[in-house]
């Protein structure tokens, strides 16, 4: 009975994924969600007390979709360089794709469910501790130079935040998106002086 009622939590889930993608939190309905997933808004609500607990669920399963996909492509690098490249392109290209995750970490109207702010906190933590081990793995093997890889951490992932928006809506970097990621990347690495 339990595998049954999991399978379809998940099903809902999928389904209402889709519909918070295509329509936002705010103009998704429980009957779209019901009618989508082929089931009675009242077997909806047995299974999810609210529109926000299936969004929290929603959100929590992009989640675990980045850091699957993050993880996956970490691990194929070997160099703490490498990885860390890995790391911006992945993080500037593809937490776009997973569009409820990205909307609950960005959109200042979802702030007042309690979960997106813990959400956006575990990110946070969870990418800091992440870029903290390559450059840990970095500073030990003398690929880079720095005093603290924990400040390092939080200052590669607060640039990272930073430069998602412009990069993603700026319709002039369309065409020279590889270019201007080669230049972001040697300037985040490397830094702006001449050497």
């Amino acid at each position: 009975m339990v595998v049954v009622k999991d399978e379809i939590r998940t099903h809902i889930v999928g389904v209402a994924r889709r519909i918070f993608t295509r329509y936002g939190f705010r103009k998704a309905t429980m009957e779209e969600i019901a009618r989508n997933s082929q089931m009675g808004k009242s077997s909806i609500y047995y299974y999810f007390k609210s529109k926000e607990e299936i969004f929290r669920a929603v959100v929590e399963f992009e989640a675990r979709v980045l850091k699957e996909r993050l993880s996956r492509i970490i691990v194929k690098n070997n160099s703490p360089l490498e990885r860390l490249k890995a790391y911006i392109l992945f993080r500037l290209h593809h937490i776009r794709t997973l569009e409820n995750f990205y909307a609950a970490l960005n959109e200042e109207a979802l702030s007042h469910m309690g979960f997106i702010l813990e959400i956006r906190r575990n990110f946070e933590i969870e990418e800091q501790e992440l870029v903290g081990e390559i450059l840990e793995d970095g500073m030990k093997q003398e690929v880079f130079q720095m005093t603290s890889a924990k400040i390092g951490a939080i200052a590669i992932s607060t640039m990272m935040k930073g430069l998602e928006l412009p990069l993603l809506l700026d319709e002039a970097h369309k065409t020279d998106r590889e270019e201007l990621m080669d230049d972001l990347i040697r300037v985040l690495l490397y830094g702006l002086l001449k050497r």
